[in-house]
C-alpha cells in the first residue's frame, strides 16, 4: 500500500482527497496532509473520515516524519519545483499538479534532480493524456497513417471566468501571483496535447491581450503562431472572456485531416494517397483529392475520471506495473513553450524554442516590477 501525502490543501486537492475517501484510488491510502490553513484540514479530516489521516503546516513539516511515499503538489504554481525537489531529495515519488512551474529554467533544474534518481517517479497532471479521445487521435497519428504534418489549429476559446472568479482569490489576476493567465492556468491542458501530438515547434510568435474586460494584469486573449522544423505551421488561440467560445482541434496531414470537435466528437479525412503525389499527377486543375470519411465519438468525461486515472497510474508506476502516462521530461515541455509565448509577446518579436532561460527570467521580472508599479 502506498503512503500518498498531498502538499497544499485548496480545491483541487479537495477533489483528490475525495477519490481517496471514496476508494478511487487502488493500491493506496491518504497518509498526509500539508497546509497552513489548520482549520480548514480539521474540517477535511471530519468530512472525509480520515481520522488517521496526519496533518501538518507545510511540506517540510511532512518531511520531517516518516508517513508519505509519495506526494501530490497542489501547493500555488510558483512552488512546484521547490517542493518537487525536496521530496526527492528526501526519496519520495512526485506527481505535480500542472504547470509542473512558471519558469522554464527551475523546471529543467527539477528534471536534472530527477534524472538523477531514476527509482524515483515523477508525474504532471495533465488530464488528457489519460482521455480516450486523445489517446486515440495520438495512436492514429503515430502509426503513420496520416502521413507528415502539415498544419495543427486549436481554437480553445470556451475557457470563460467571470469577475467574480478573479475577486475571488488574491492568488488570481497577476503573473507576480501566478506566473501567467490563461496560458498558465487554464489553456495549458490544450496546449500541452497539442505538443504531444506535434512535438514542439522551432519557434513563436505570439499575440497577447492582458486584462481584456476583466480585473486583472495578466493575459486573458492569446495567439500563437507556430513553425516547425518540417515547414508545417501552428496555431493556436485561447481566451476566458468569450462566450459561448469555442473548442476546435484540426490537424492537417500530407495524407488527411483530423478534427477534434469539443473533446467528444472526432472526425477523420484520409486521403487517397500522399497530397502531394496527387497534385502532381491530376490533370485537373481545381479537383479534391479522393478520400474516406470516419467519424468517432466519444463520451465526455468529467475532470475527476480523468485525474483519478492518473492517480492511479502514478500509484501503478510506483509499484512498477505501468508506465507513467504523463512523465516529467512531457510536463515540461508546455513551461518552455509558455514561456517563449511571453517573451514573443512581450518583446514583440519571434523567439525560437531553444531561447535562454535566463532572458525569460530578465523579462518576466521586468514585466512583475511594472505590474506591482500600476
Amino acid at each position: 500500500m502506498i503512503r500518498v501525502g498531498i502538499v497544499g490543501v485548496g480545491h483541487i486537492a479537495e477533489d483528490y482527497i475525495s477519490m481517496f475517501s471514496k476508494g478511487y484510488i487502488r493500491d493506496a491510502k491518504l497518509s498526509a496532509l500539508a497546509s497552513r490553513n489548520r482549520d480548514n484540514l480539521e474540517r477535511i479530516r471530519k468530512e472525509y473520515e480520515l481520522g488517521e489521516t496526519a496533518l501538518f503546516s507545510n511540506l517540510d513539516e511532512m518531511l520531517r516524519e516518516d508517513v508519505v511515499d509519495a506526494a501530490i503538489i497542489t501547493a500555488p504554481n510558483l512552488y512546484h519545483p521547490e517542493m518537487a525537489v525536496k521530496l526527492l531529495r528526501r526519496g519520495k515519488h512526485v506527481l505535480v499538479e500542472k504547470p509542473v512551474g512558471i519558469k522554464i529554467r527551475e523546471v529543467e533544474e527539477l528534471k536534472r534532480e530527477s534524472d538523477a534518481m531514476p527509482n524515483l517517479k515523477v508525474a504532471v497532471m495533465f488530464n488528457n493524456r489519460s482521455s480516450d479521445i486523445y489517446s486515440f487521435v495520438r495512436k492514429r497519428i503515430m502509426n503513420g497513417e496520416m502521413g507528415e504534418l502539415r498544419r495543427a489549429i486549436w481554437q480553445i476559446t470556451n475557457q470563460y471566468r467571470t469577475y467574480d472568479y478573479y475577486n475571488k482569490s488574491i492568488m488570481r489576476g497577476s503573473y507576480s501571483s501566478e506566473g501567467g493567465g490563461v496560458l498558465m492556468n487554464q489553456a495549458i491542458h490544450q496546449l500541452d496535447t497539442l505538443l504531444w501530438m506535434t512535438g514542439m515547434p522551432e519557434k513563436v510568435m505570439a499575440f497577447i491581450k492582458e486584462g481584456y474586460h476583466r480585473p486583472i494584469t495578466y493575459e486573458n486573449d492569446v495567439m500563437i503562431q507556430m513553425l516547425f522544423e518540417n515547414g508545417a505551421s501552428g496555431q493556436f488561440l485561447t481566451s476566458t472572456h468569450e462566450s459561448p467560445g469555442t473548442n476546435r482541434f484540426e490537424l492537417s496531414f500530407s495524407k488527411g485531416q483530423i478534427v477534434v470537435e469539443n473533446d467528444s466528437l472526432v472526425k477523420i479525412t484520409t486521403l487517397s494517397m500522399e497530397e502531394e503525389d496527387f497534385a502532381k499527377t491530376t490533370m485537373e486543375s481545381f479537383p479534391q483529392v479522393p478520400s474516406s470519411v470516419e467519424a468517432h465519438n466519444f463520451e465526455r468525461l468529467p475532470n475527476k475520471i480523468l485525474q483519478a486515472r492518473l492517480i492511479n497510474n502514478f500509484v501503478q508506476s510506483i509499484l512498477g506495473k505501468e508506465e507513467i502516462i504523463c512523465p516529467l521530461s512531457e510536463g515540461i515541455k508546455s513551461v518552455r513553450m509558455i514561456n517563449a509565448a511571453y517573451l514573443s509577446a512581450w518583446e514583440e518579436m519571434p523567439v525560437s524554442l531553444d531561447f535562454d532561460p535566463m532572458e525569460y527570467e530578465k523579462a518576466f521580472r521586468e514585466k512583475v516590477r511594472k505590474e506591482l508599479r500600476e
